[in-house]
């Protein structure tokens, strides 16, 4: 190039690398392990950063939070607790089995015969009341919001609004409810969700819902 000779016969190949590496420091951490590029180029080197990003954010939550690893659970009950300020008989999530920060979450409530509610909701014939559906569907979404906090202790979550809530189907004992939280907008102390929670694979509510981060 520029009637220049090459300083090694692989100097393409060095280049390549020297690329690749400067892409991986988007991960914003060490990284141990071992990478092999075939024909590596810009786009791919920062979208394998990305990738590996999204990995290293959710386990350096599940660290912060999670005291036992546990197959297929990202947070158990304990761990929700230190996010949410909630407790029984008002906590209405069990436990979070997917999680993507700034993307989607997955969280189960297992409902027994001992809930409180079904006390009166209602004798002889218990269901879950629609709008602790909600509140489920608004917890596991809350966790999503409060990832990114550096003291969950010090804030709270709360309701701006919802839209478009349907209720499928009935909630009974014995069930258990899986709810789907997707990110549709984040502002700095806002955000708008899109919730589905589901039984045996069935669709039972939905809704859309805004809330903010508030300071205790």
């Amino acid at each position: 190039l520029n009637n220049r000779k090459m300083r090694f016969p692989n100097e393409p190949a060095r280049h390549k690398l020297l690329d690749l590496l400067g892409d991986l420091f988007l991960v914003g951490a060490p990284i141990k392990g071992q990478i092999l590029a075939a024909r590596p180029g810009h786009q791919s080197n920062i979208e394998l950063a990305r990738r590996l990003r999204e990995v290293y954010k959710k386990q350096r939550l599940t660290k912060k939070y999670q005291e036992v690893s546990t197959k297929g659970v990202i947070f158990d009950t304990k761990a929700i607790q230190k996010i949410l300020p909630h407790r029984y008989p008002f906590l209405l999530v069990d436990k979070i089995v997917e999680f993507e920060p700034g993307k989607r979450i997955v969280g189960v409530k297992s409902v027994t015969v001992n809930e409180e509610f079904f006390q009166g909701h209602f004798p002889g014939h218990p269901i879950m009341p629609g709008v602790l559906l909600v509140e489920a569907m608004a917890q596991t979404g809350g966790i999503m919001m409060l990832d990114g906090a550096e003291n969950t202790s010090d804030k709270v979550v709360y309701f701006m609004a919802m839209d478009k809530v349907r209720f499928r189907k009935p909630v009974f004992p014995g069930n258990q409810v899986v709810i789907e939280c997707e990110l549709l907008r984040r502002r700095s102390t806002s955000c708008k969700l899109y919730c589905k929670a589901f039984v045996d694979g069935e669709l039972v509510a939905e809704g859309e819902l805004m809330a903010a981060i508030m300071d205790r």
